[in-house]
């Protein structure tokens, strides 16, 4: 399905604030404070403010919030509550029971190995196994009813491959989208064929629209969309990047995480979950140091230490200029404008019984083009987004359909009867040499129509090349200055001088203040799968997110 490919690590780079503060930005890790001094506010706290047990609100009880909450349990920060707008768990993980088993409506798969936080934790318990030959041996079928030989689909497939692994320097340099690079280096690797006459061009571009289509997947948005450069930053986990759950579905993993049992279902967060509280306003920045969270419209209000918000970026842009009281600094502002974020649509179909052949795992659909303009005039119109169907691990009467593009929303506003309609209309136009049966039952992905999360992952789009905006800045949490007096409580070694040159002491009365790192409290925290700058859009991703945003709060509360 992907073909990315890894680039070179991030690099130190210096950035200028509105203040005139320069701020070094380090490598991202899960341990490091020194990302996190953001001042959002010059003005100073009275001393001794730091609690002993402070309050802790995580925001989303998805992987990277419920993966945040279990990391400060570990080091007994147990003051903690977990909001949730939904009536469950996982946030984009969403398993639901359905045919002969389990399906995932979001995150479906662990991708990659090495280095992939998720597959890490659960490698020696033996829940995982490879997709296998799904997505790898399915056939390419024409609208006419053409089946492409397979000596033609691997011919255009190493093509393509070929394109994104010889031209990785080009795609960082590339000025425009990821879809116009592709196009361009298509085009010129057609001409050399078209030469030697090997593959017919026309068949060829069909499968070319056909292939970034699938690619669209990957990003949750179209390819005309998605920044060359941007796309590069993504980092694939080596080994097999399709590894299922076998049929326990992906919240397998939270409960693993969550260490949960039959008597207690989340474990150790069992009594720190508030469900259907979706968040709608935080008060921070307050005099008294403490964040004020209120949801369900006011019905609730709790106050915080700290919050850390794991909500999806679809729901932070829409929610930008309503929920933050002071308004977030302009530099967050821009982040969540600017990074891009997108959605794609499943739809599981379950038969009566299998119509298909053991050794067949699907088929994508090309489209000629006198077949695609009469296409358009129709009702069916919307199932021109759908690039193909695909048998389902462990589902033997199941196959699923994948819709991205523009309409998605469109699919998630129609009814289960329609949605049936069309598919059953693209199976037997594509598949008119076998029987296929009426469905019995069907099952649509809402992840763009759910207020909850607006859509389905983050990408990088040319927005965020246009405004110089990256996940880090997205990630930076918003602090305030706590002094500690000289003589007093004694400060931490690492200083926040190093940080903001030029802020040396300031005087508070007759006695001097040194501002040090523990003097930075981190007030407004942010974590999920779009504040990853190398694993955006993924499980793994949104875990070490959740990771790193339970580590700030650990390190500013040690004595080291």
């Amino acid at each position: 399905m992907c073909f990315r490919t890894l680039v070179q690590k991030y690099f130190h780079k210096k950035k200028k604030y509105q203040n005139g503060l320069t701020h070094l930005m380090p490598n991202e890790s899960f341990f490091s404070i020194g990302s996190s001094l953001i001042a959002a506010k010059s003005s100073l706290l009275p001393p001794g403010t730091v609690p002993s047990d402070p309050r802790i609100i995580i925001i989303g009880a998805g992987a990277a919030g419920l993966s945040c909450a279990t990391k400060l349990m570990e080091f007994g920060f147990d003051n903690l509550l977990i909001l949730e707008a939904e009536n469950r768990i996982g946030g984009r993980i969403f398993t639901q029971q359905f045919g002969d088993n389990v399906i995932d409506l979001g995150a479906q798969w662990v991708h990659g190995e090495k280095g992939n936080v998720v597959y890490e934790m659960v490698q020696k318990r033996n829940c995982l196994e490879s997709t296998g030959e799904i997505y790898k041996t399915f056939e390419c079928i024409r609208s006419n009813g053409e089946v492409v030989p397979k000596e033609t689909t691997d011919r255009l497939k190493e093509i393509l491959s070929r394109i994104l692994e010889n031209h990785a320097n080009d795609l960082c340099n590339f000025d425009g989208s990821f879809g116009d690079f592709l196009n361009e280096r298509f085009e010129e690797a057609l001409k050399e064929l078209a030469r030697k006459n090997i593959v017919d061009q026309e068949m060829a571009w069909e499968f070319f629209e056909n292939f970034k289509k699938i690619e669209s997947s990957e990003s949750a948005s179209g390819m005309d969309e998605v920044s060359a450069k941007g796309f590069h930053e993504y980092w694939q986990c080596p080994g097999d990047y399709l590894l299922n759950w076998k049929d326990k579905g992906y919240v397998r993993f939270l409960h693993m995480l969550m260490g949960s049992s039959e008597e207690r279902h989340f474990g150790e967060l069992e009594e720190h979950i508030k469900f259907n509280c979706p968040v709608d306003h935080i008060q921070w920045n307050l005099k008294n140091g403490k964040a004020i969270v209120r949801c369900a419209k006011g019905l609730h209000e709790y106050e915080a230490d700290h919050v850390i918000i794991t909500v999806s970026l679809g729901v932070l842009k829409e929610k930008l200029d309503s929920m933050f009281h002071p308004p977030l600094p302009i530099q967050k502002k821009l982040a969540i404008v600017g990074l891009g974020y997108g959605s794609v649509g499943k739809i599981f179909i379950e038969f009566p019984l299998r119509f298909w052949p053991s050794n067949w795992y699907g088929f994508t659909m090309l489209w000629l083009k006198k077949d695609l303009e009469e296409l358009q005039r129709t009702p069916y119109n919307w199932v021109e987004e759908i690039f193909g169907f695909y048998c389902v691990n462990y589902q033997p009467r199941v196959l699923l359909a994948w819709i991205v593009g523009s309409y998605v929303l469109k699919l998630e506003r129609m009814s289960e009867d329609q949605v049936k309609e069309g598919c059953m209309y693209l199976l037997r136009r594509f598949l008119w040499k076998w029987e296929v049966p009426e469905p019995v039952n069907i099952q649509i992905s809402r992840w763009q129509s759910n207020p909850n999360f607006l859509g389905a992952y983050s990408f990088r789009s040319l927005s965020s090349e246009q405004l110089n905006v990256t996940a880090m800045q997205l990630a930076q949490p918003l602090t305030i200055l706590i002094p500690e007096i000289v003589g007093g409580k004694s400060c931490s070694s690492t200083s926040i001088l190093s940080h903001y040159p030029g802020l040396n002491e300031q005087k508070t009365g007759t006695a001097v203040t040194t501002i040090c790192s523990k003097n930075v409290k981190p007030i407004l925290q942010f974590a999920g799968e779009a504040t990853s700058r190398h694993y955006f859009s993924t499980v793994h991703g949104a875990v070490e997110s959740g990771y790193r945003e339970a580590n700030r709060i650990i390190n500013y509360y040690s004595n080291e």
